[in-house]
Parts: structure tokens; C-alpha cells; sequence
């Protein structure tokens, strides 16, 4: 359309040069000098612009001539107008092209973008006239692209709705109470309103630290509780052994007894079988006869205790089986537990380990007010390692650096993985003027390591903060305090040692 407007403002253009030309020769025909070309062009002029229209069907009759210098002013005003028009025009042309291929730029960008937004910046790029068919095709293209994004948020919502009811069926199969059991409440409550989207990641990871807590928290209840009975079924069976022996003492001691008596009777028997008393040995017949039946008594009862000692000694061997089941239990269970704290990859302490570690030489400082140190340690610029290398270069690395580690530290000292690349290292009774010595021994350890990959090799250096604990601390001040000592060595240059 532009180009056929140009076409014809050219052609106007002409005409404006012929009138331009035809000027003073019609100045000549209204002398009687007339140019027929000059009035059918004047005659068409006042037809169309001017509305003469009497003067176009005179024709060649009309003998008054039309002012040709103010036609020639009037066409070229208007020819003016048009041009310009025609110029914005084409301007509004291109800023409607360059829209257009920003719109489908942006659509390609996006994440729904359909198979014909790439056509469709090619024609773009090649197109220097109308949009028209580019715009249809851009809205085809907005069309399938809405299209996309309705049926991905569909499957979304039924993907949410899915999580959702999956975690509230985890939350149903775990019996935590106290304080865990109502935060779990509280997510459950969350998830049945079904919240945005967005929620739903921290929500899980809260889930899953919730789990693991109450996990600890029944670990440790149960080692207690195993504890606990180990000492009773200890006592019971301390107990037990000594009622055991003093019973089979007593009927030791009854059995001798019971034997003198018999002998002692079969000797009076004797005895009187030799006497002529026959009235003083009824009686005593009848004494023994009674005393005999006492003595069959006596040996039922014996027999009865013997049957108890027999059951007691069977119940002494169940009472020690289930003392050996309970502190093989007992050993499993602190063998887990010792796992709950052991980071997988470097298989040193983690986190939690740590938490559990500071707060026992926190509590031991407060008491014995010896000097406790608190550090972190964090390898410089890991994330090259792992963008050069690879995480399998990243994992070994931290491999052998918490390796070294626990190499150079004594034994009551205390490592823990912090996270990341980070380590939290705790030093209880160290001497404050030289504590400085370990650590940077520790950094040298770190600088030498012998760490090749790919037969490169590839220098490791960690920066350190470290802090004493101080009068009016807690555990948080503290590491806080460790933490920004770490940011001032890693803002100094790294490879280096703050103290705090």
C-alpha cells in the first residue's frame, strides 16, 4: 500500500511540475492565447478540488481562465500534506514491524513458545511493507502459545494437588507429638488449602527437617529408654542371682536338716524296739508316726522348692538373653544414631552433630571457664573447582580436605561439615596466646594438599575466622562473631587467618 501511495504522490508531483510549466503559457490564453491541455487540466482541478463544476462542462467554451497560480499553490500545499502523511505513515510502518518482531522475539523466549513463532521472525526480518499477515500469524502464534501455558497449568494443578495429598498421607503415617506434632498439624492444615504453588518447596523441606528432628528426638528417647531398662534388668537380675542362691542355700540347708531328722527318728525306732514299756512306746509310736508324716510334708515342700529353684534358673537364663538382646539393640541403635550425624559425602559430623557438640563444650565452658575456640573454615573459590573440574572433582576435594582435617586436630577437638564448602572446627582448652599456631598449620595442610585431577594439578587454599568465647557469650554470638572474621579473611585476600 505504501509503495502504490508513493507511485501516486510521484505522479502528483508531476502534474504539479507540468502546472508549474503550463503557468505563464495560460497566462497567455486568458489573452485569447488559449492551451487545451492547460484547460482540460484546470478543468479537472476545479472539478475535483475546487467544485467548478460548471466550468468543467463548458469545456473548451469557457472562456475565463483559471488562476493557475493559485491552483499551483493549492496542489502543492496539499501534495505537502499527502507526502508527509505518507511519511508518517511509513514510520508508524516501521515502529508496527519493529513491535511486531519484539512481541515474537518475546514469545520465542518464553517457555511456550510455539514451532511457528521461528517462521515467523524470518518473514519479519525480510518484510519492508505491510504487517498485516505477520500480525494474523502473531496472534495464531499468542493463541497456541495461551493454549500451552492453560494445559501446563492444568497439569500443574494436578501435579500440586497430587504433593499435596502424598505429603498429607506422610504426615497421617507419622505419631510425633509435643511441639513436632503440632507443627505437622500446622503443615497438614496448610496443604488441605491447597496453598500457591510456591509454598510448597519450603513446605517439604520444613516437612523433612520436622521428620528428621522427630526422628532424633524418638532416637534418643528410645536410647534412654533401652538405657534405662538395661540398668533395671541389670538390677533385676543382680537381685534375682542373689534370691537364686540364698533359695538354694535354704534348701541346701532344709535337705541336711530333713536328713538329720530322719536319721535322728530311725534311731529312736530303733531304740524303742528294745524297750517293754508298752504304753510309753504306743505313745512314742504315735509321736514318730506323726513326725513322719511332717517329714513327707517337709519333702513335698521340698520338692515344690526344688520345682521354684528349677523355674527360677530357667527364668535367670531368659532374663540374661534378653539382657544380651537389649545391649546388642542398644549398640544398633547408637550405630544409627552415629549415622544421623555423619555427613554422607565426607563422612565426617554435620550440622546437627555440630549443634549437639557446641552446646555440651558451650555448657562445659560456662562451668570450667577453659578456654574454647570456635572456627570456620571455607575453600576459596570451590565453585571454580566445580565449574572447571566437575562436581566429582568438587566431592573429592571436600573428601580430602575433611580428611586432612581431622588429621591435623586432636583428638578431643571437633570438626563438622557446616554446609557447602564450609567446616566448623571447635577447640576446647587451648592455649589463647598460641592458638593462632593450629590454624595456620591446618591452612598450610590444606595449601599442600596433593590434589591432582585429570593430571592436572590443582591448589587448594581455605581462608579461616576464628573466635575465643567470652565473657556473656552463647553459642550463637559466638559463631556469629567466628562468621564475620571469616568474611573480613575472604575480603582480605583469602588464604589467610582472622582472629575475632
Amino acid at each position: 500500500m505504501l509503495k502504490e501511495l508513493a507511485s501516486v504522490i510521484d505522479k502528483l508531483g508531476d502534474v504539479l511540475t507540468g502546472l508549474q510549466r503550463q503557468e505563464d503559457p495560460l497566462a497567455g490564453a486568458r489573452q485569447g492565447v488559449h492551451n487545451e491541455q492547460g484547460r482540460r487540466l484546470t478543468g479537472h482541478w476545479q472539478k475535483l478540488f475546487v467544485g467548478h463544476a460548471k466550468a468543467a462542462q463548458s469545456g473548451s467554451d469557457a472562456r475565463p481562465g483559471p488562476d493557475i497560480a493559485g491552483l499551483t499553490a493549492d496542489f502543492d500545499h496539499l501534495l505537502s500534506r499527502l507526502r508527509n502523511s505518507s511519511t508518517r505513515l511509513q514510520r508508524w510502518q516501521q515502529l508496527d514491524g519493529q513491535r511486531l518482531r519484539l512481541a515474537a522475539q518475546e514469545l520465542q523466549q518464553s517457555t511456550f513458545c510455539p514451532p511457528q513463532t521461528g517462521q515467523l521472525l524470518a518473514e519479519l526480518a525480510r518484510q519492508d511493507g505491510s504487517h498485516q499477515g505477520q500480525l494474523w500469524l502473531l496472534l495464531d502464534c499468542y493463541k497456541a502459545a495461551v493454549k500451552q501455558c492453560t494445559e501446563q497449568e492444568t497439569r500443574s494443578r494436578a501435579h500440586h494437588h497430587e504433593i499435596c495429598s502424598r505429603l498429607q498421607q506422610l504426615i497421617d503415617e507419622l505419631h510425633f507429638s509435643g511441639e513436632i506434632g503440632a507443627a505437622l498439624a500446622k503443615i497438614q492444615s496448610q496443604l488441605l488449602r491447597q496453598a500457591d504453588p510456591s509454598t510448597l518447596p519450603p513446605l517439604c523441606l520444613r516437612l523433612i527437617e520436622l521428620t528428621i528432628e522427630g526422628c532424633r528426638q524418638e532416637r534418643q528417647n528410645s536410647t534412654l529408654f533401652l538405657a534405662k531398662l538395661n540398668t533395671n534388668l541389670g538390677e533385676m537380675h543382680h537381685n534375682f542371682a542373689i534370691s537364686l542362691s540364698e533359695g538354694q542355700a535354704l534348701f541346701d540347708a532344709r535337705t541336711h536338716h530333713g536328713h538329720h531328722i530322719a536319721g535322728e527318728l530311725r534311731a529312736i525306732g530303733e531304740h524303742l524296739v528294745s524297750q517293754d514299756n508298752e504304753q510309753l512306746k504306743e505313745e512314742i509310736e504315735l509321736r514318730l508316726r506323726s513326725i513322719t508324716h511332717v517329714l513327707l510334708q517337709h519333702e513335698r515342700l521340698q520338692e515344690r522348692e526344688q520345682s521354684l529353684l528349677n523355674r527360677m534358673n530357667a527364668m535367670e537364663k531368659q532374663i540374661n538373653e534378653l539382657k544380651s538382646e537389649a545391649d546388642g539393640f542398644k549398640q544398633r541403635l547408637s550405630v544409627q544414631n552415629e549415622k544421623l550425624f555423619i555427613d554422607n559425602l565426607t563422612q565426617i559430623y554435620n550440622r546437627a552433630a555440630m549443634d549437639e557438640r557446641l552446646e555440651v563444650e558451650y555448657r562445659r565452658w560456662l562451668r570450667y571457664q577453659e578456654p574454647l575456640c570456635i572456627a570456620l573454615l571455607d575453600i576459596d573459590y570451590f565453585k571454580e573447582i566445580n565449574d572447571k573440574y566437575g562436581h566429582l572433582a568438587g566431592d573429592k576435594a571436600l573428601r580430602l580436605i575433611a580428611r586432612t582435617i581431622q588429621k591435623s586436630l586432636r583428638q578431643t577437638d571437633f570438626v563438622a561439615r557446616f554446609g557447602g564448602e564450609e567446616f566448623v572446627l571447635l577447640l576446647p582448652n587451648v592455649n589463647p596466646d598460641k592458638l593462632h599456631k593450629p590454624l595456620e598449620k591446618l591452612r598450610e595442610q590444606i595449601r599442600n594438599i596433593p590434589f591432582r585431577f585429570k593430571e592436572e594439578r590443582v591448589t587448594i587454599t581455605a581462608s579461616i575466622g576464628a573466635t575465643l568465647f567470652e565473657k556473656g557469650d552463647s553459642t550463637t554470638s559466638a559463631l556469629e562473631r567466628a562468621d564475620r572474621a571469616l568474611y573480613r579473611a575472604k575480603h582480605a585476600g583469602r588464604d589467610q587467618i582472622v582472629m575475632a
